[in-house]
């Protein structure tokens, strides 16, 4: 019982979770590494050394193909010389007495004083390669056989017997003392073959490819032909290792007193097989690299429990801080700051958000109380700008009625026009649609029209399919009345006034453009000001009044904005939201 109200009492702070949490992730985590590092790394190891003994094979087999490349470039020369072939051919069909009187005969009538025949070429081509050891040039058929030593302290090493081999052995690539390349001669023209060349190299650049390395180069290297036959080695092999390995390229385990890792690879022109030998004991060992990681790891793990430790105790006052001011705020004290620190961490930033949201959200309630009271003054200015419609309604239908009687027509007509207009704003609803709205703007154009004969003309436009869409109320009326109060000339039969409507995208754009005085660049920067900013007056249902009511309830996005030309044009465009009935 202790025990579970011990770990009760932990798990009630955050702190002790986030510590335990951690503690436990990190702890987990580091077994987890220590597990794999200790069955991979060894593979890894494994692995390096098998692509370093790759890089190796392929340098040897690059050896082998160098070789080869070398011995059939000077032959290739030989051809490309008709006096050295010509006389590489009558050496080797004739026997050497003969070859040297043809030598004579042909140096005698020469125009050089410098002798130059097939003798003198392959001493100076073949002795270029410091790993040519000898070369013979050889006629099966005759017997006829020219040979050349380059380096006779190597050559005396090998003994009577490998050499004897290496001669029997004629489609052989040579033995453990020397590696043969051998090219056949062939007649320019008669292409009847003359006799085989014969090159005899030593394997002192293998043993440099693998001496001459910045890392000790781990296990046994072997060359051999298809057979098995081993050319070269630069270390001793078992007898079952060998046969267990197969000609061909190929990479693999081999489970035999120890385990081996095989790589071997064909050299496409000699045929040779190069084959690397890895003995996993010969590896470095695995245990001390455990044994590293383990007190490695070990270290990191105290390290990253102890550190976070002291640094989670400051963080720990500091959250129990914010959620004693939060208790606050939700009491409802909404002026309290929490103390941010100097640091930028994350709770700095939590601390940060914390006070600017409180402040957002006193600017927010302030803002809402104070566009609650514009709204009402607006509601209220609207309403006294209507001086009564009930009451002037009837007392203009008795004024019709007594035009009448007395044949004031035109009189009677204008109190029916200003009649339509005042049982329009009868109605409460806040929304109207755009046909209601236009309708009622038509009824007070067509109501100025009388008192104006002829001297004004207007249209509306595109108000086809957008009539089923809802305004607010006396939207269109007011704007047209300041046309008609400012812009319009009544010294002129061209008043002109134009209310288009569109819509794009989700916005029913309306735009009234009059030929009016238009405005002076002055006050329309006053005008503007005052519909950018929302301002409008209590005296006053015109131009800022609609802007306001329309920022009021649909937001900045919708609203008022004018242009003018002076003497030209005015322009005013309503932006409403599309909304539909």
């Amino acid at each position: 019982m202790k025990t579970l109200s011990f770990i009760r009492k932990i798990s009630s702070r955050l702190f002790h979770r986030v510590f335990f949490t951690y503690s436990t992730i990190i702890f987990l985590t580091m077994v987890s590494l220590f597990v794999f590092l200790s069955e991979y790394y060894s593979d890894f190891i494994v692995q390096r050394e098998i692509d370093k003994h790759g890089t190796i094979i392929d340098e040897i087999k690059s050896d082998f193909h160098g070789k080869h490349q070398f011995v059939s470039q000077g032959v290739r020369n030989l051809y490309l010389e008709k006096d050295l072939i010509q006389d590489l051919a009558f050496a080797l069909q004739h026997d050497y007495e003969e070859y040297i009187g043809y030598r004579l005969d042909k140096f005698a009538n020469s125009d050089s004083f410098v002798p130059y025949n097939f003798d003198i070429y392959v001493k100076n081509y073949f002795s270029r390669d410091d790993t040519v050891v000898a070369l013979e040039i050889k006629n099966e058929t005759l017997g006829t056989e020219y040979a050349y030593l380059f380096n006779h302290g190597r050559w005396r090493e090998s003994t009577k017997k490998e050499m004897e081999m290496e001669y029997d052995n004629s489609s052989g690539h040579g033995s453990s003392f020397f590696y043969t390349v051998r090219e056949q001669i062939n007649d320019p023209i008669s292409l009847e073959r003359l006799g085989t060349l014969s090159v005899y190299f030593t394997y002192e650049n293998l043993e440099r490819i693998l001496s001459l390395r910045e890392e000790t180069v781990q296990g046994t290297f072997l060359v051999t032909d298809e057979n098995m036959n081993v050319y070269f080695s630069n270390g001793d092999v078992a007898d079952d290792i060998i046969e267990a390995i197969n000609y061909g390229t190929v990479q693999k385990e081999l489970k035999l007193d120890d385990l081996y890792y095989i790589q071997s690879s064909v050299e496409p022109v000699s045929e040779l097989m190069v084959t690397a030998i890895i003995p996993r004991n010969e590896l470095a060992s695995l245990f001390t690299y455990k044994i590293t990681i383990l007190s490695l790891i070990m270290v990191l793990t105290l390290l990253a429990i102890a550190l976070p430790y002291f640094s989670l105790r400051g963080h720990s006052k500091r959250v129990d801080q914010i959620v004693t001011k939060m208790r606050e705020v939700q009491e409802g004290n909404l002026n309290i700051k929490i103390d941010t620190g100097k640091g930028n961490d994350d709770l700095s930033v939590i601390s940060e958000t914390f006070n600017e949201t409180l402040d957002e959200l006193n600017n927010y309630i302030n803002k809402v109380y104070t566009s609650k009271i514009k709204q009402k003054e607006a509601e209220l200015a609207s309403l006294q700008a209507q001086i009564n419609p009930h009451f002037l309604y009837n007392t203009l239908e008795a004024i019709r009625m007594k035009s009448l009687s007395e044949g004031g027509r035109t009189t009677a007509k204008m109190i029916v026009q200003l009649s339509e207009l005042f049982r329009h704003s009868l109605k409460t609803t806040e929304l109207v649609t755009l046909e209601e709205e236009q309708n009622h703007a038509h009824q007070y154009i067509e109501l100025f029209k009388i008192r104006f004969p002829g001297q004004l003309t207007s249209r509306f436009e595109g108000s086809e399919g957008l009539n089923h869409y809802l305004t607010p109320s006396f939207i269109l009326q007011p704007l047209i009345e300041n046309f008609l109060i400012h812009g319009f000339k009544q010294n002129s039969n061209d008043n002109r006034l134009e209310i288009k409507m569109r819509k794009k995208q989700d916005i029913l754009w309306i735009e009234i453009e009059d030929n009016g005085n238009g405005i002076s660049e002055e006050k329309l920067e006053r005008i503007k000001h005052k519909l950018a900013g929302g301002e409008s007056s209590s005296n006053s249902i015109g131009l800022a009044n609609v802007n306001q009511r329309i920022k009021l309830k649909y937001g900045q996005d919708y609203g008022v904005t004018i242009e003018s030309t002076p003497g030209v044009k005015t322009v005013v465009t309503v932006g409403l939201p599309v909304i539909e009935r």
